[in-house]
């Protein structure tokens, strides 16, 4: 779907416009000092949404039945995570599994967002091998031990 760029202001000042946009497009209005809003019609959120539960139960299905081949398009999609260590990759591949079907459930895709982000930043680390042993040292500090997550 298109996607027409507005300014908010358009929204007040001719709200026919707007509206007529959506027939074809989806409208981003853009505001000052605070986030975007994009409005959609219903019926095509409608279909976005079982598209992306749809496609959760195929990663799902996938990450049961051939792993390896989930693996290998992970690595394709994230190239990045060939700087984690094996068992760090294998981490990656089984939790993403995990928590597609999780949000495809909740239809709810901020968690798999933030989970890509810190898997990156944990790639990023292992990148520079100077931060990465520097992380690994034993901090001197005073109070309880902090499990680890």
């Amino acid at each position: 779907v298109r996607v027409v760029e507005r300014p908010f202001s358009d929204l007040l000042r001719h709200p026919a416009d707007v509206t007529n946009d959506l027939d074809t497009s989806d409208v981003l209005l853009r505001r000052r000092d605070e986030p975007d809003l994009r409005l959609t019609r219903a019926d095509r959120e409608g279909i976005r949404s079982e598209t992306f539960s749809a496609l959760t139960r195929v990663f799902r299905n996938l990450s049961v039945h051939h792993p390896e081949a989930l693996a290998d398009a992970l690595a394709d999609a994230f190239r990045w995570i060939e700087l984690l260590p094996a068992s760090d990759r294998q981490r990656f591949v089984d939790e993403f599994s995990s928590i597609v079907g999780a949000v495809g459930d909740l239809d709810s895709y901020d968690t798999l967002s933030q989970f890509v982000g810190e898997w990156r930043a944990t790639a990023e680390i292992y990148a520079d091998p100077v931060l990465a042993n520097r992380l690994r040292r034993q901090i001197d500090a005073s109070g309880s031990a902090i499990p680890a997550p």
